[in-house]
């Protein structure tokens, strides 16, 4: 029995060894890929900068470079992290992949529900922080302007700015998806989200602080307002699957989110073991 373990055991840890080695593939492919497009990629990430310093009046805006090897060597940071992107679907279906053999069919159902929903709501953030991203220049160039400071932006500072602000807003709207999830499994409660709403709220601050790439507080601000209604969001989508779930574990003996009663029938005992004492004793 234990060598069939520690055999089950090995096996399990080979199969995450190749499901990354699969993933970094998926991400080197996606990387040529925005590669074999970057004037393309370029022309589109420049684009909120520049629009914002329409918008703000300045009219002879451009970016500079001070480190003779600073273009290739951004390009090749933005086609990462758009190949990150482009193979959010494939490296996400590698994770449940691996986690699905410990699911019970409930969670592999649910699981089939959740990868595409988060490839969508991860673009959605990205896509979301896009949009808006000209309008935040505009502001932050015609306040510098109000000051009397003409905007110098080098090429290095946008792109790690505009960039980790992509990828952030990404994953932060997940949050949706993490709390249906919670909600769904009864770990947690609408009624409870919605109960520590001010300490959720200063938790988002302090992560909004910590995300940005700047200390200003607009730049804060323009996290944290979309994770406030994210935020509120999610406990109107709790309340939903609540509904739709029916009576938790408490009001209704028979709900059985983790399966603990099928893996039980099967002979692999509940969470503290076997009950009855051996004989002998």
């Amino acid at each position: 029995m234990r060598d069939s373990v520690e055999g089950s055991f090995w096996d399990h840890l080979e199969e995450a060894r190749w499901g990354i080695l699969r993933g970094l593939i998926y991400l080197l492919l996606g990387t040529l890929a925005a590669w074999a497009g970057r004037n393309w990629l370029f022309d589109l990430v420049r684009y909120p900068a520049e629009e914002g310093a329409r918008r703000a009046g300045i009219a002879d805006f451009a970016f500079r470079i001070f480190d003779p090897a600073g273009g290739i060597v951004l390009m090749m940071q933005t086609a990462l992290v758009a190949g990150l992107i482009l193979s959010t679907p494939l490296w996400l279906y590698e994770v449940a992949r691996f986690v699905a053999p410990g699911l019970t069919p409930q969670e592999r159902r649910v699981a089939l529900l959740l990868v595409p929903a988060a490839v969508v709501l991860f673009v959605g953030g990205a896509a979301f922080c896009y949009w808006i991203a000209p309008a935040a220049f505009a502001f932050l160039f015609a306040f510098n302007a109000g000051l009397g400071v003409a905007p110098e932006v080098t090429l290095t500072s946008y792109l790690y700015f505009f960039l980790r602000l992509v990828v952030v807003f990404g994953l932060i709207f997940e949050l949706p998806l993490v709390v249906m999830f919670l909600v769904h499994f009864g770990i947690m409660t609408s009624a409870t989200l919605l109960r520590v709403w001010r300490s959720a709220v200063v938790v988002i601050l302090l992560v909004s602080a910590f995300a940005t790439p700047t200390t200003d507080p607009f730049t804060m601000g323009l996290m944290a307002g979309p994770m406030v209604l994210l935020y509120f969001g999610s406990v109107l989508l709790g309340r939903l699957v609540e509904r739709r779930r029916g009576p938790v574990a408490a009001e209704d003996a028979s709900y059985d989110p983790y399966g603990l009663g099928q893996r039980e029938a099967s002979g692999l005992g509940g969470p503290t073991g076997p009950t009855d004492p051996p004989e002998g004793l």
